[in-house]
């Protein structure tokens, strides 16, 4: 990727954008699999999610190991501005796997969302704050003394709607709409953001002319529907 782009821009660009386009974008690349499992749903059906990803993963922890949970405030001094928290939570179903404080902290060190391949708690807070968070079901079971924090910045497993893994590295591009959540590879993070603004270009061609004119001749001329 480029350095003389900034990343706030390109997450700004990608805000721009949606995940239809993108994904189209991504097939023709050839990264048809890099899409997530479809009930990561957005608390807020507006919410776009646009940065670099702070992959977490976690772990079942009926201890409350102290050295664990000691871990939470570590691991969000670790965050750069900006960034995703994208949570893997080895397929846990019982707990809340981030809620309002996990927000707040993350703010403070440039997180701009979450994707919590588990549940959320605390979602009035989280809308109120307008903080985007994609997560798989919402509960208010506390996680502490039943799941912690293990590693971050390591390669993590989200579930795929196409594959039954996505692997998300520290650093992949990540984008989220209310149609889905896509996993750009970091290292074609710009060429997907300039052929899809390429395309949503030509496409807002197609649609006006779609609208004025003959469908038949304007397919002909963009190949788009």
């Amino acid at each position: 990727m480029s350095p003389q782009v900034p990343m706030k821009e390109i997450c700004e660009r990608y805000k721009k954008l949606y995940s239809g386009a993108i994904y189209d974008v991504m097939e023709e690349l050839g990264y048809p699999d890099q899409t997530l499992a479809p009930d990561l749903k957005p608390l807020d059906p507006d919410s776009v999610l646009a940065g670099p990803a702070f992959t977490v993963k976690g772990i079942p922890d009926p201890t409350a190991d102290p050295e664990l949970r000691e871990k939470r405030i570590t691991l969000f001094k670790a965050m750069s501005d900006p960034c995703i928290d994208v949570r893997d939570c080895s397929f846990d179903t019982r707990v809340a796997h981030y809620g309002e404080m996990n927000a707040t902290l993350g703010l403070k060190y440039g997180c701009t969302g979450a994707v919590v391949d588990g549940g959320v708690r605390d979602s009035g807070f989280l809308k109120k704050m307008k903080f985007p968070v994609f997560s798989r079901f919402h509960t208010p079971v506390e996680a502490l003394g039943r799941w912690s924090y293990y590693k971050w910045q390591v390669p993590v497993n989200m579930r795929g709607i196409l594959n039954e893994v996505v692997v998300v590295n520290p650093g992949d591009f990540v984008f989220g709409d209310i149609d889905g959540v896509i996993i750009v590879p970091k290292e074609v993070t710009l060429e997907v953001l300039e052929k899809t603004e390429k395309m949503v270009n030509t496409e807002n061609k197609a649609r006006q002319e779609y609208i004025e004119g003959d469908p038949e001749k304007v397919y002909l001329k963009y190949k788009r529907l």
